[in-house]
């Protein structure tokens, strides 16, 4: 079904609706739950860790935009086919080569990638993305780092945050809970990724769809059978900033864009001629839309103005053009509020990483 019209309809309704519970269910909660857990869905807690833009394809040449294509590189050799606590990697992180482990690696990918708060589910589907995340790279090395296995840079690769770094910057009262929900993520779901062809799939994830998520080809061009449209639970209830505006001055538009695309024609003095017709997927959402004459990608757009998705609308008003943006990322495999969201469903990581995933087989991976 086509969710533009709702997408519109929706975006000055941006307050989550109150929730009524009664005296006794409150008593309950209070007496068989720990803080941190009845925080988990606030927006205070979520925020705890700002999510980024993460796991993009590799981009091979420019190392730091999420709309570049997989592209493979030589062997690898610097890791052994191990499991995580002995599977050792080299990791740039800020210019300079570590030694970790796996094990180690993977705690710093989800503490940095997804914020504590949310349900153990999603914690454990973020671990397991990420852990195949890294063995896709292991088998299609980055020339951006040739001397390391994968790198800490989420535009190249994933985010990564050192535990200590991580726990200072958790608020006190809870850093234990986080600490080991985190590491039993990790940990429980040891050696386990996800595998396409006999292959480690490219587990994609960002941090919030708009309804749904995107095919893979409609972002990047390359198709790939298990990063395919699929629907996404989370809304503006359960994700901050989850509608945003961004206002750019008309002459300041016509100069960023003629830079980019030359053969633009913004010559019209109303600038609400600048704009053609969107091109929509099956899902409602925006893929290109034409401006001064040219056929853009909405990726392209996202990437020119800084917005947070490509998923928008556009119109112009006197002398500003305003991008009204629903979600956060690139759109393409996981959604890690949707994963949160699936999980307060009762989703298992299992039943999560299926959704997102779809034809992808969960096992673990070789070892020698």
């Amino acid at each position: 079904m086509k969710r533009r019209n709702r997408q519109n309809a929706n975006w000055k309704a941006n307050g989550c609706k109150p929730v009524v519970l009664t005296a006794l269910a409150m008593m309950v909660l209070v007496f068989l739950m720990p803080l941190p857990l009845l925080l988990g869905g606030s927006a205070q807690a979520m925020e705890d860790v700002p999510l980024l833009e993460s796991a993009p394809p590799p981009g091979e040449d420019s190392g730091s935009s999420d709309d570049q294509s997989p592209s493979g590189g030589t062997e690898n050799t610097a890791a052994s086919d191990t499991l995580d606590g002995t599977l050792t990697l080299t990791v740039e992180i800020d210019g300079k080569n570590k030694k970790m482990t796996l094990d180690d690696y993977l705690w710093g990918v989800v503490a940095a990638e997804m914020p504590a708060a949310f349900q153990q589910a999603a914690l454990e589907a973020q671990a397991v993305a990420a852990r195949t995340y890294t063995l896709y790279r292991l088998d299609s090395p980055s020339r951006n780092h040739p001397k390391a296995d994968i790198c800490g840079n989420p535009g190249c690769c994933q985010a990564w945050m050192t535990r200590k770094e991580r726990m200072n910057n958790w608020d006190k009262r809870y850093r234990d809970d986080y600490e080991k929900k985190i590491t039993s993520a990790v940990g429980n779901t040891d050696g386990l990724a996800l595998y396409y062809g006999g292959k480690p799939i490219l587990a994609a994830f960002h941090a919030a769809s708009a309804g749904s998520t995107k095919a893979a080809e409609t972002v990047w061009g390359d198709d790939y059978p298990y990063l395919q449209e699929v629907e996404s639970p989370e809304d503006d209830s359960m994700v901050p900033n989850y509608y945003s505006t961004v206002k750019v001055d008309k002459e300041e538009f016509a100069g960023m864009f003629s830079k980019s695309y030359p053969k633009a024609d913004l010559s019209a003095e109303d600038c609400a001629d600048w704009f053609g017709k969107m091109k929509y997927d099956e899902a409602g959402l925006p893929v290109s839309i034409k401006i001064g004459g040219l056929t853009v990608d909405t990726g392209a757009v996202r990437e020119l103005f800084e917005l947070r998705s490509a998923s928008f609308t556009v119109e112009c008003e006197g002398d500003t053009i305003t991008f009204y943006v629903t979600g956060y990322g690139h759109g393409v495999g996981m959604s890690q509020y949707g994963a949160n969201a699936l999980a307060k469903e009762g989703k298992t990581s299992q039943e999560i990483l299926a959704w997102y995933y779809q034809g992808a087989e969960l096992k673990e991976f070789a070892t020698k």
